[in-house]
């Protein structure tokens, strides 16, 4: 099976890397599935422009500071151009990437610290990750009562939060949140949980992700930053939930002892302490 790939990058000496680790990467038991690796190669937006035009590609692999398009406009570009295609950025600072990664983009790597593992692995998974992507969002991606993310959205784009973390040495904070009041009928419950989303939503920061992954759960996945630790991120949101009648449990991803979403999402429940006060 062949992988097409596009290459963008106009830095010429790493143009020629990118290109020696392919042509290693041809063939290579890196892959799965994949028996040949066919690439393209541009140098500038115009260039790869032309590429994108005239024909189909399995992933790109993108630089994004171009002789003709720089940063984020460069990857908003091609997102316009090849919408159903993954993109690997290769950046020099993981923080554009990070936002880069909510716009859209599958999967990155730190300039200098590419190779043929490390590339065969982020095309991998930025290709499974489009494929669940696209078919999450034909199931729906949006729950019907609340307008949150569904579950399905929700375990897809947390563990694309998770493998950032890891990948930038943050933390990831998985929470879970439901309602403090218990309800004795359909309606009540489910006003109930249309009130709590909306506090949940108005705690949740802009890149927060938001969903309603059960009858009475709602769950939050927040990043740590410079600016805020996961300490006073976890402060913040604890103190709002005493104010706004909803119960959280949390777990906390920590990059130098990862664990699977799965298992995450465990501690959060263990954590959550269950509802006491009658409706």
């Amino acid at each position: 099976m062949t992988l097409r790939v596009l290459v963008v990058e106009s830095e010429p000496d790493e143009l020629l890397f990118l290109r020696d680790v392919l042509t290693e990467l041809d063939g290579s038991r890196e892959w799965s599935q994949w028996t040949q690796v066919e690439a393209e190669y541009a140098d500038s937006w115009k260039d790869a422009a032309v590429h994108l035009a005239a024909g189909r590609f399995d992933v790109i692999v993108l630089g994004l500071d171009l002789s003709d398009s720089h940063g984020k406009e460069t990857f908003l570009r091609y997102q316009a151009a090849a919408p159903q295609t993954p993109v690997v950025l290769i950046v020099d600072e993981p923080s554009l990437a990070e936002s880069l990664l909510r716009e859209g983009a599958q999967d990155f790597l730190v300039r200098g610290q590419v190779d043929c593992a490390p590339l065969a692995k982020a095309i991998r998974s930025a290709i499974e990750r489009h494929r669940l992507l696209a078919a999450t969002r034909a199931a729906s991606m949006v729950d019907s009562l609340t307008g949150l993310l569904s579950r399905d959205a929700f375990l897809l784009l947390a563990d694309r939060d998770r493998h950032l973390a890891e990948s930038m040495h943050r933390r990831q904070l998985l929470i879970l949140a439901e309602p403090k009041a218990q309800f004795t009928d359909d309606q009540g419950r489910d006003l109930g949980v249309v009130d709590a989303a909306e506090q949940l939503r108005n705690m949740a920061g802009a890149t927060d992700l938001v969903a309603r992954v059960g009858l009475l759960h709602l769950a939050l996945s927040v990043l740590d930053s410079e600016h805020e630790s996961a300490e006073e991120i976890w402060a913040r949101l604890h103190g709002a939930a005493a104010h706004s009648g909803i119960s959280l449990g949390v777990a906390v991803f920590d990059p130098e002892r990862p664990m699977a979403l799965d298992r995450l999402l465990e501690l959060a429940a263990g954590d959550l302490k269950p509802a006491t006060t009658a409706s």
